[in-house]
């Protein structure tokens, strides 16, 4: 560590009284309240000298808590503030924020750009990974951090806001598929805006029906015919622009109103297929995503039921999907709400497998009716020898477990013909089609074949 922070070590001392708790327990480190104490008597006596805020958080711990248990992830918690200060003599003061959230301020190196202290954090972190892998047996643990500096330019800045900016780097690195690590900058705060802006939108846009849902159609392998579809989301605004999923899903999820967004998209589908059924037309089952924040309280199984009520529609009409990461960074809940649907009949499906470090163990916990191979299969229009084999192995195994499999991302003839080649069931891209709005996917189910 000395020469990440190499620089002159100047502990802060804060007067307590002696009977005050300023540690926390597990850890050692100090409580919050006093770290921010230490931290802005730091700021205030800057100089020169630099100080970075080092803000990271442990992606995909909670799996650990729930696969193996609280005393070995709060043993993690200790390994990690273990590496943290291991032969760091330039430390201001850390402190565990909550969970596994951490925050660290040291005395920077003159001789070091932030840009160059952010690569070795980085560093750092990917090394502390591989270690951590190993030793705790998740090939998915990820370290994800943010910093912000201060120096004499910026110490008007008080220790909440410093802390809150590194915090805010975190927030992007956690959501960057490579970049474990990501240093503060001002263009940030206009995320923030954006954020504010989408999201006080979105009460509006639900009361004025601005949410569109498309379909995605999904086809049998052996015969190219239409058995399903997806149901998917776009914001179409009064002007008739578009706001993309990517554009405002995360922001949605953020604020909790992705409960709403979601609750909004099941109503129209299951209005949908009540109307086609009173018509006496015919109809496909529709795959509905789940949220991870549905997971928070559960709600989301009273409201299906209370939608299967009132619209009367066949249980077998309608399925959902949970992406790989919520079985993984929440276990019980998702084995909880799983059972809960398949106790009212509803088929459930594992959306995005292998778009990350799959853990193939929780396919022998979890009841799961479907596996959707994730696109990243099939990334390159001619299929890789190592992604036929790992496509084939994955196929197989779901066949061995009597788990139906799809692949999601098929775009060209050579992918859908090896797919059925090593016995996929059904197949879903834009080979087939591209989500369409509802007049359109109608059209689809009439002539009952998706066109190629």
């Amino acid at each position: 560590m000395n020469d990440l922070f190499s620089g002159r070590l100047k502990i802060n001392n804060v007067s307590t009284k002696d009977t005050e708790v300023i540690q926390d327990s597990l850890t050692g480190l100090d409580r919050y309240e006093i770290f921010l104490k230490k931290l802005q008597k730091a700021i205030d006596n800057v100089g020169d000298q630099r100080i970075s805020i080092i803000y990271t958080d442990i992606k995909h711990f909670k799996y650990i808590n729930d696969t193996y248990g609280y005393q070995v992830g709060d043993a993690l918690l200790r390994d990690f503030v273990s590496e943290m200060l291991a032969g760091n003599d330039t430390l201001i003061c850390c402190s565990r924020v909550y969970s596994d959230n951490f925050v660290a301020a040291n005395y920077m190196s003159d001789g070091i750009t932030n840009e160059q202290f952010k690569e070795l954090i980085c560093k750092m972190n990917l090394e502390r990974e591989n270690r951590f892998r190993e030793k705790y047996l998740n090939s998915r643990l990820q370290f994800c951090t943010g910093i912000s500096v201060v120096d004499k330019n910026s110490r008007s800045l008080d220790a909440e806001t410093v802390v809150s900016n590194a915090n805010l780097a975190r927030k992007v690195a956690k959501e960057l598929e490579e970049d474990c690590c990501v240093m503060f900058d001002h263009s940030m705060m206009e995320g923030i805006k954006r954020e504010v802006e989408i999201t006080s939108h979105v009460p509006k846009a639900i009361a004025n029906r601005e949410f569109k849902v498309y379909y995605q159609p999904k086809v049998a392998t052996e015969t190219l015919e239409l058995i399903g579809a997806e149901a998917l989301i776009r914001w179409q605004k009064p002007d008739g622009s578009f706001i993309y999923p990517d554009q405002f899903i995360p922001f949605v999820e953020r604020s909790g109103q992705i409960v709403d967004v979601d609750n909004y998209v099941y109503r129209e589908v299951f209005r949908f297929l009540a109307e086609r059924i009173a018509a006496g037309k015919k109809v496909v089952p529709v795959s509905l995503n789940v949220s991870r924040v549905h997971l928070n309280k559960m709600d989301v199984l009273e409201y299906v039921k209370d939608l299967f009520e009132e619209y009367k529609v066949p249980t077998d009409l309608v399925e959902f999907e949970l992406t790989e990461s919520i079985y993984l960074d929440n276990t019980e809940k998702a084995l909880e709400l799983v059972n809960g649907l398949h106790n009212i009949g509803v088929k459930v499906s594992m959306d995005d497998f292998g778009s990350g470090y799959s853990s193939l163990n929780l396919l022998s916990r979890l009841p799961i009716d479907i596996i959707k191979l994730d696109r990243v299969f099939l990334k390159d229009d001619t299929l890789q020898e190592s992604d036929k084999i790992i496509i084939s192995c994955v196929v197989d195994m779901a066949k061995k477990l009597r788990i139906v499999s799809l692949c999601e991302g098929v775009e060209t003839v050579e992918q859908s013909n090896y797919l059925k080649e090593v016995g996929c069931q059904i197949q879903q891209g834009y080979y087939f089609s591209r989500p369409v709005p509802q007049e359109q996917f109608e059209e689809i189910m009439d002539r009952e074949q998706v066109g190629v």
